[in-house]
């Protein structure tokens, strides 16, 4: 998954083009589900710029999507999220992320690598979507994060995009990097990196420092900060 903030229409398309070829092919997978190198669960992204609100999930897998992206314009605020599925029966559009919900103050748009227990049995519920309503439950982010934490069986990276109903509300995107894991492959796997392009700047998941992505225009890549709520941009 990636999340991007700026104001570059090829930006995007660059980190878009990315994913797709790490989805298609990502050796690091394996350290989580065995012999499984592709995100092949269907994709989706949620984008927010001043041109308009962009919101698109498919059960198709993003390497086989054919679908043209919109044209942008201005501030830009993107998730994008390409899924893999611990559970293959609940697989389909709706089961894409990200996920929505709309409270009285803001609409949230949510996607979430890892996985979490959630303290009730859910029938066709994702976990990730048992993540967002606690988080909608709080009525804050970093209120819920607490429980959210306790309830990680792997990882808890989080992309969030916030967008205030109140007028001149600026929207916000946000992330949350935390991981159980300590063997090795799998720490691989559940990193976040943050980086700098021409027009802005990106949070990427660990697919991203692979080849297969081959993102000529991402720089200055480092660590995303741990353990914390972070504002991109």
């Amino acid at each position: 998954m990636f999340g991007y903030f700026g104001k570059s229409e090829s930006d995007v398309h660059a980190l878009y083009s990315g994913l797709k070829r790490a989805c298609a092919n990502d050796p690091t997978l394996k350290a989580v589900a065995e012999g499984c190198s592709r995100h092949c669960h269907g994709w989706g992204y949620v984008i927010h710029a001043d041109n308009g609100l962009f919101h698109y999930r498919t059960s198709r897998s993003i390497y086989d999507d054919d679908i043209v992206l919109p044209k942008l314009q201005g501030q830009v605020r993107a998730i994008f999220h390409g899924r893999y599925a611990s559970n293959p029966d609940l697989a389909g559009h709706i089961f894409s992320h990200p996920f929505v919900a709309a409270g009285n103050r803001e609409v949230i748009y949510f996607a979430h690598n890892g996985g979490v227990t959630p303290d009730r049995a859910l029938d066709r519920v994702v976990d990730s979507e048992w993540a967002l309503e606690e988080i909608t439950r709080h009525g804050d982010v970093a209120t819920a994060l607490p429980k959210l934490k306790e309830h990680t069986r792997s990882a808890l990276n989080l992309l969030i995009l916030r967008i205030g109903r109140a007028k001149g509300t600026p929207a916000s995107l946000q992330y949350f990097h935390y991981f159980k894991p300590k063997e090795p492959d799998k720490i691989a796997y559940y990193k976040l990196f943050v980086g700098s392009m021409p027009g802005g700047h990106a949070l990427v998941s660990s697919t991203f420092t692979l080849d297969e992505a081959k993102v000529a225009d991402l720089k200055d890549i480092r660590p995303a900060e741990f353990d914390a709520l972070v504002t991109l941009g």
